[in-house]
């Protein structure tokens, strides 16, 4: 019997269509594997992926069980939680201390900012922080491997490389090839994957780590009589921060930073097939630069002023990481889990990329994500004050920018608390540089894309090309019912498919191309306020 006030409804299934969906993220990254089986429902769902089980390509038993390059979907931290230690890293060889891994904390802050589901690809163990009596080149050495593995060492490695073919080093990715798929490569095969993100890049690019200057502890609370109060333990207390500098880049660690992400980039664009996943947006974070490597720029002028490969093309320009795919997050974030880690902070990706699901599963991926507050952070470094974020660059071959949030996705501290002061891409070109409008291009590509494999196999025809402009002028529809264009209706966007979108060749070749148009709703980037202030007359009398 029904009780008061309860009501039961028949929701019915969602409606087909193409999605719009753009929330989801992949993090790739060094993790530590909890001990215990896999889940059955987790193993038997690598098994249909193919990456379990007797597959051409599927991992080793021994990989499958340490979840060792196998993409793993997880939709809350407790469910990620129980499968990866994210705390299992170590200070150094034989401290046993834990001390939270880069990869670790992207994902748990981006859960504590509003992600609602993530795909996690475990490269391998993270390494400790720093290992007494190594020297700088060692130590490069040492982190350049979980970058780029040379071919002859992947079968017999506890690892794989974070970006298979950096530097032209191990085999190359193939994206008609899932076996050559490591790393950062799974983006080709999770298509539902809006945002890539690398947490450990920084620190893989970093050189030694310098001892840091302990933050002083905050004065104790007055002593009060609480009768029933709960014993004070260990694990109560808050760990203090590891004493060593968070990633830190001089010129070499840049330079090398920047070809990183200029290969993740080209690793999206699917070298050698047609599939590719120019649609996901690659958001990192922008290191800090090590003593005397412009520590006194700005974070634009440091970031223009480095040159990847010392031929005087600034890693601003549009050929390197001014892309309108490459958001870059900045500053560095202290949080309750990172307490323990270097400095106590962390890289603002997880926190960005958090921040933007929320927001784009609360109004849509065309709008912008600034204004969201951030939970939980308690100090930025460095902290970002009016003058730093008024510091732009000046006009040039990196494109210039008008403030530091025209090409950067900046946290700030207000009045009200922490918040996400822009959402904006690396481009050069200024329309491409508000982040709602990459995002809005990246879900039409990923419903075309979306479609394409639907209608693989379909005989190419009139049929063919009205159904495809049907599911594209839907989707474009719903985006403009949702404000994501300009202009009235009719006007707002157009879609084209059929005899004056394809040569005859193409026809030949049985190739369908659709063309799409659309004016994007800009969102407001920044508003001046000038006050003209004059002394009042005095009173005459």
């Amino acid at each position: 019997m029904p009780r008061p006030g309860v009501f039961f409804s028949h929701t019915p299934p969602p409606a087909q269509g193409l999605s719009a969906r753009a929330d989801v993220a992949m993090v790739a990254g060094l993790l530590a594997r909890r001990p215990g089986p896999v889940p059955e429902a987790l193993l038997a769902a690598l098994e249909a992926a193919g990456w379990a089980g007797a597959g051409p390509f599927a991992r080793s038993p021994e990989a499958v069980e340490a979840l060792l390059d196998c993409p793993v979907a997880v939709e809350s931290w407790d469910e990620f939680d129980a499968l990866f230690d994210w705390r299992g890293r170590t200070p150094s060889p034989g401290d046993e201390r834990p001390v939270p891994s880069p990869t670790g904390l992207a994902v748990r802050s981006f859960f504590a900012q509003g992600g609602r589901r993530a795909w996690i690809v475990r490269t391998g163990d993270p390494l400790p922080v720093v290992v007494p009596g190594e020297d700088a080149a060692s130590h490069r050495a040492t982190r350049a491997l979980r970058l780029s593995l040379p071919f002859a060492q992947e079968a017999a490695a506890d690892f794989v490389p974070l970006l298979p073919g950096l530097g032209g080093v191990g085999r190359p990715v193939s994206a008609q090839d899932p076996a050559t798929w490591r790393g950062a490569a799974h983006l080709l095969g999770i298509d539902e994957a809006a945002m890539l993100l690398l947490p450990d890049l920084p620190e893989l690019c970093a050189g030694p780590p310098a001892p840091a200057a302990v933050l002083p502890s905050p004065p104790p609370p007055p002593e009060a009589f609480r009768p029933c109060g709960p014993l004070a333990t260990d694990e109560a207390a808050t760990p203090a921060p590891l004493p060593l500098s968070a990633p830190r880049l001089d010129a070499e660690g840049f330079a090398l930073w920047a070809r990183a992400l200029r290969h993740a980039l080209a690793l999206a664009e699917a070298p050698g097939g047609a599939h590719h996943r120019r649609d996901a947006i690659l958001i990192a974070s922008l290191p800090r630069p090590a003593p005397g490597a412009g520590e006194a720029l700005a974070p634009l002028e440091t970031l223009a002023a480095v040159e990847p490969i010392g031929d005087g093309t600034s890693a601003l320009s549009e050929s390197w990481l001014g892309s309108r795919r490459l958001q870059l997050a900045y500053p560095w974030i202290a949080t309750p889990g990172a307490a323990s880690a270097p400095e106590g902070l962390e890289g603002a990706e997880g926190i960005a990329a958090g921040l933007i699901a929320r927001s784009a599963l609360a109004l849509g991926a065309h709008r912008s994500a600034a204004g969201r507050g951030v939970t939980g952070a308690t100090r930025l470094s460095p902290e970002l004050g009016s003058g730093e974020l008024a510091r732009g660059l000046a006009p040039g071959a990196a494109g210039g920018a008008d403030w530091a949030g025209d090409r950067l996705t900046l946290v700030a501290r207000g009045t009200s608390g922490f918040r996400l002061v822009s959402d904006a891409t690396a481009a050069v070109a200024r329309e491409g540089r508000a982040g709602g409008v990459s995002r809005l291009i990246g879900v039409i590509e990923r419903a075309a894309r979306e479609l394409g494999q639907a209608h693989l196999f379909e005989p190419s025809g009139e049929a063919l090309w009205a159904e495809t402009r049907a599911a594209l002028t839907g989707l474009m529809e719903r985006l403009r019912e949702a404000g994501a264009f300009a202009g009235a209706p009719g006007e707002a966007y157009t879609v084209r498919c059929g005899r004056d979108t394809m040569s005859q060749a193409d026809l030949d070749a049985g190739r369908v191309i659709a063309e799409v148009s659309f004016r994007a709703a800009q969102p407001i980037q920044q508003v001046r306020v000038t006050l003209a202030l004059g002394r009042a007359r005095e009173a005459q009398g």
